[in-house]
Parts: C-alpha cells; sequence; structure tokens
C-alpha cells in the first residue's frame, strides 16, 4: 500500500499528524473530485466499522484493500497570516503553518489556533478564512459552524463574518452556526454583539443565551437555551433536549456532507430528547435516532437522504 492511501486511511482513523492532515484537506479543496472520492472512501469506512462491530471483518485490513485505488495527496499550502493546526483533541501538539483558509470535510472537525491565541474548533463541512489587512481588529469570515474561545485583547477587537451576521468580541466563548438561511450565536461566557447583515444596530447577549437571524425575512430574536445542545459536537455527540426531529435531520446532514431531506409535516410536533454519537457513521446515527423516533429513511441520490415517519 503506497504512502499516499496509508495517509488518507490516517485521516479517517483521526491518526493523521498535523501536516498529513492539511495535506488531506488541501488536496481535497484541488477539486470537487478529489473531495467526492473522499466523501465516497469516507462512506466506504463508515460501512466497514458498521460491519466490525457486528464482527464480520477488520476496518483496517478491509480500508487498506480499498485504498489501493485512492488518489495521490498534494501537499501544498497557502501562504498568509501564521496560524497553528492540530486534531481533535491534540491541542498540546498544535504547530505553526502559514495558511489563509482551512477546511474541515465532512465527517471530521479540527481545532485551529490563532497566533494571538485565539482556538477555533471548526466543525465538519465548514470553511474558516483568515481576512488580513486590518491591524485594529483581528477578522475572520465562517462557512458552517465552530466553537471560539478568543484570546482578549482590548486593542484589537475579534470580527467574525457570516454570510448573514457579524459578531463582534474582545475575548469570550461562544458557537456559531451559519450553514443556512437560520443562523445562530451561542454565548458559553463573556459577551458578545451580534447583528443580522440586514440589521442596523447590535444586540448584547448573555451566557446561555442564542441569537438567532433568518437572513430571508431579516428577523432576529434571542432565547435561553442550553449551550451544551449547540456545543456537544466538539466531543463527538449531539444533545438533544426535545429538539424538534427536522433540525435534528438538517444537522446531521452538515456533518456528513449530505443532504437529509424529510416532510415537516410528518414531524410535526416531533421532538427527541437524548445523546446522539457522531463517531461511527452516518448509518448508525440514523439508525439509533430510528430507535428513538418512529422513522425510516433511503438513500434517493449520491449525497442524498429521504426520510419518512413509519
Amino acid at each position: 500500500m503506497d504512502g499516499n492511501s496509508r495517509i488518507i486511511l490516517k485521516y479517517l482513523k483521526g491518526d493523521a499528524t498535523p501536516d498529513e492532515r492539511l495535506q488531506v484537506m488541501e488536496w481535497v479543496r484541488q477539486s470537487d473530485a478529489n473531495r467526492k472520492e473522499l466523501e465516497t472512501l469516507r462512506r466506504i469506512y463508515d460501512i466497514i466499522l458498521i460491519s466490525e462491530d457486528d464482527g464480520r471483518k477488520s476496518a483496517g485490513k478491509g480500508f487498506r484493500r480499498i485504498l489501493l485505488w485512492a488518489g495521490s495527496v498534494a501537499a501544498a499550502a497557502a501562504v498568509a497570516l501564521g496560524v497553528w493546526l492540530s486534531g481533535t483533541g491534540d491541542a498540546e501538539e498544535c504547530r505553526p503553518l502559514a495558511i489563509a483558509a482551512l477546511e474541515s470535510p465532512s465527517g471530521h472537525q479540527s481545532l485551529t489556533v490563532l497566533n494571538d491565541g485565539t482556538r477555533i474548533r471548526l466543525n465538519a463541512g465548514s470553511r474558516l478564512e483568515i481576512i488580513p489587512g486590518n491591524e485594529a481588529e483581528r477578522h475572520v469570515r465562517l462557512d458552517g459552524e465552530a466553537f471560539f474561545d478568543v484570546a482578549r485583547d482590548e486593542q484589537r477587537p475579534f470580527v467574525l463574518e457570516t454570510s448573514g451576521m457579524e459578531v463582534k468580541v474582545l475575548g469570550t466563548s461562544f458557537n456559531v452556526t451559519a450553514y443556512d438561511e437560520i443562523q445562530s450565536v451561542v454565548l458559553v461566557e463573556g459577551c458578545v454583539e451580534v447583528k443580522g447583515s440586514g440589521e442596523e444596530t447590535s444586540t448584547r447577549i448573555s451566557p446561555s443565551q442564542r441569537f438567532i437571524y433568518d437572513t430571508v425575512s431579516n428577523t432576529s430574536g434571542v432565547e435561553e437555551t442550553n449551550p451544551e445542545e449547540y456545543t456537544s459536537w466538539i466531543d463527538g455527540y449531539l444533545l438533544l433536549d426535545n429538539t424538534p426531529v427536522p433540525e435534528i435531520l438538517a444537522r446531521i446532514g452538515h456533518y456528513y456532507g449530505v443532504e437529509v431531506a424529510c416532510t415537516e409535516n410528518d414531524f410535526a410536533g416531533e421532538t427527541v430528547s437524548g445523546k446522539l454519537m457522531l463517531g461511527k457513521g452516518m448509518d448508525t446515527v440514523l439508525q439509533t435516532l430510528s430507535l428513538m423516533v418512529p422513522m425510516k429513511y433511503e438513500y434517493v441520490g449520491e449525497d442524498s437522504i429521504a426520510v419518512r415517519k413509519k
């Protein structure tokens, strides 16, 4: 088995070094074909994990045979502001790398530490861009979801942009979700000022509050919440507390990079409480959810799943 295949296998198992993770992410960014190839390999690996749980085969041995046809991994990094990169849970091993943007492919997350000490946990299917050129503030742009632990600097506010919101802080911890039309900020500690793109004034929220912005209607609101419901993905699971089924399916789809569609009327008023572990793959997650709510699902395309109520 060649070295490139070994890197991909280590990446999917979560054992890759920071340099190897960066190689895979840069390779994925080069083309849609590379992205689809990695997604195919990830699905195969998930299936093998399920088979391994059933005692039918070894995930490592089976996947090594599959990886014989894996494409090459290009080691190329864009040069811009200095940041640090480490894998999930390995912050002590951070090393300086020169990159302008970081992406977490579907099914994986990564930890980035900026050169000011700000720690950013990037969720699956998300992209973080470092915006240079303004010494008066620290500026980043997010597509997807991330948890921010911002190093305090009263002279240089930290400004986060999404497609629908702007968040400004001096130093605090918060989670931002910006995959779709409905975007939100959940504050863990400190305080943040946030406004929607269609709003003229900012709203200051306190810990355990969630700011929600609808980019279609340009309306916003603030609600009390349990931050763990929106930060549990960092630890590899989704915490559900009377969470509507369509919202759960959307979060699963974002994490694994597929469209999980359902007829909302089928699940009107249907909520779920409990935990969904993300590490065993999407099929296992959906099977577990189907034990918590009467539903069935089927693949209707390479990147699409239809869910119906039983």
